[in-house]
């Protein structure tokens, strides 16, 4: 499940694998082969991971054994639309504030 949660951190921040190599520091082709199992995952690589996304080695720990569970994966989905639906209501609120404040 390790390799699943790094995968779902790098697609988090919008990046691609070699975007994510160049980040955490390995070569494209280590990442693709550890985010489809073919590689193990090691402490080095963690802590590779750790210091590129600022995330402690046990919440990646942790992420690795909830993103097994199905409801994690469910609740997860929910309040990434839920933050995002929240984010389209602020960005429409301040560009509206800016076509009201405008004056010609």
């Amino acid at each position: 499940m390790i390799n699943k949660a790094l995968r779902l951190i790098r697609v988090y921040h919008d990046l691609n694998q070699a975007d994510a190599a160049a980040r955490v520091g390995l070569s494209k082709s280590y990442i693709s082969e550890i985010e489809s199992g073919n590689k193990k995952v090691t402490l080095e690589v963690l802590e590779k991971y750790s210091n590129a996304f600022d995330i402690p080695v046990s919440s990646l720990m942790l992420f690795a054994e909830k993103a097994g569970e199905a409801s994690f994966a469910d609740d997860t989905r929910v309040y990434v639309a839920d933050k995002a639906l929240k984010m389209l209501d602020w960005v429409a609120m301040i560009s509206s504030d800016k076509g009201s404040n405008t004056h010609g």
